[in-house]
């Protein structure tokens, strides 16, 4: 049982890297803006909060938005921490 579980935390997280990796990709290469849209409205739940914290911290850049690629970094570290947890 507790394999299942982390199999689909595991995937859950591969999800989210490609939809991150497609967000990253059209925001910083606007084209296609439809799926721009509904991009923005996919990851914005997700970003939400790391935005707010990069707000109130030392690491406030006003020009660029880093939570795309702070979201991915904290992604990519539950995935391999899905990994470290599955039974061999």
């Amino acid at each position: 049982m507790f394999i299942y579980v982390i199999s689909i935390g595991y995937w859950f997280f591969q999800i989210v890297k490609v939809a991150l990796t497609i967000y990253i990709i059209l925001i910083y290469l606007p084209f296609l803006p439809r799926l721009q849209t509904v991009m923005k409205d996919i990851m914005n739940p997700l970003l939400r909060p790391v935005r707010s914290m990069l707000s109130r911290s030392v690491f406030n850049t006003r020009g660029l938005d880093m939570s795309p690629i702070i979201l991915y970094l904290l992604v990519a570290y539950g995935s391999q921490l899905c990994l470290a947890m599955s039974p061999r």
